[in-house]
């Protein structure tokens, strides 16, 4: 990415433990910006709609829409039959990064029943078919692929060109938005081709001792192999069911119980102290760099993890 010697070289740093600072092409003024991972909060989540990046991932999903063929049977991804959920699952999955998709493709290779359920970090980077845009990617999945991008985005080409620093944005944008829907979709393919369940939403681990597991034992006392080993139930919420009677359910409970549970919740980076990541529009972290809406004059990264 030609911006300037000094500009590629530091947006090829960006990687998940990076702290980035970026100055506006409207104002000089220094200013501060950070990383986090998977339990990123945002007080105003309107912030990530408004920007290019979802927009773009909207164009995507049109075009794809408007180029294929009409469907009488639309697919929706992290949605999962109440008979399914019923059954007895040899793996619960709870994460669906790498290692939590991983482990799921594991089980399913070896036989097993095998379900991974996911929360999206925003609710803004969900599609409407449901294809959440960070699914089975790293940690820092946006801030990765705009560092890929600056290895072969020629900047100096378009400027000559007279693109302006608008529609260079929008170039890069739509290019992470391609690759971020292609990982995740690719994602959803391959745990379909294994026979693995994926469901939205927010799992809890019920403990031993509590009454949704000794329901479960005596609902799955023939399906176990091994009874002695027990099982365990994990609780999801704000999920989506496809109801047997009544069709799709929305903002559903659900209770998935499991032989085993794997916990993939992944990793949470470092915030310094004293940077006001949530009350700057310009400090972001691996995560959060999706909101960043105009093409910085200058990045300044700090961390090399």
């Amino acid at each position: 990415m030609k911006i300037s010697a000094a500009a590629a070289a530091l947006l090829s740093l960006a990687v998940p433990t990076a702290t980035a600072w970026t100055v506006s092409r409207h104002n000089s003024a220094m200013v501060s910006s950070v990383h986090r991972s998977a339990s990123v909060s945002i007080r105003s989540p309107s912030l990530l709609q408004s920007t290019t990046v979802k927009d773009a991932a909207m164009e995507e999903v049109a075009a794809a829409e408007a180029a294929a063929p009409a469907s009488t049977n639309p697919e929706i991804f992290g949605t999962v039959s109440s008979s399914k959920l019923n059954k007895l699952y040899d793996l619960v999955v709870i994460g669906g990064g790498p290692a939590g998709v991983a482990g799921a493709i594991k089980a399913a290779q070896m036989g097993r029943r095998a379900i991974v359920i996911d929360k999206p970090k925003f609710d803004a980077g969900v599609l409407p078919n449901g294809l959440d845009l960070f699914f089975g990617g790293p940690t820092g999945l946006f801030s990765k692929a705009l560092r890929d991008l600056a290895k072969t985005t020629n900047v100096a080409a378009m400027r000559a060109q007279h693109m302006d620093s608008d529609v260079i944005w929008k170039q890069i944008t739509n290019g992470i938005v391609k690759l971020a829907m292609r990982n995740s979709e690719g994602q959803c393919r391959t745990l379909a081709r294994y026979g693995i369940d994926y469901l939205q939403g927010s799992a809890m681990l019920l403990g031993e001792d509590d009454e949704a597991n000794a329901v479960a034992e005596k609902k799955f006392a023939k399906d176990m192999d091994s009874p002695e080993d027990g099982l365990r139930s994990v609780k999801v919420t704000h999920t989506g069911v496809f109801d047997d009677y009544v069709g799709f359910v929305d903002d559903a409970e659900v209770t998935v119980t499991g032989t085993k549970v794997l916990v993939c919740t992944g990793s949470k980076s470092t915030r310094l102290p004293g940077i006001p990541f949530e009350e700057s529009h310009r400090i972001f972290d691996s995560d959060t760099i999706n909101l960043l809406g105009y093409f910085p004059r200058s990045v300044t990264i700090s961390g090399l993890g």
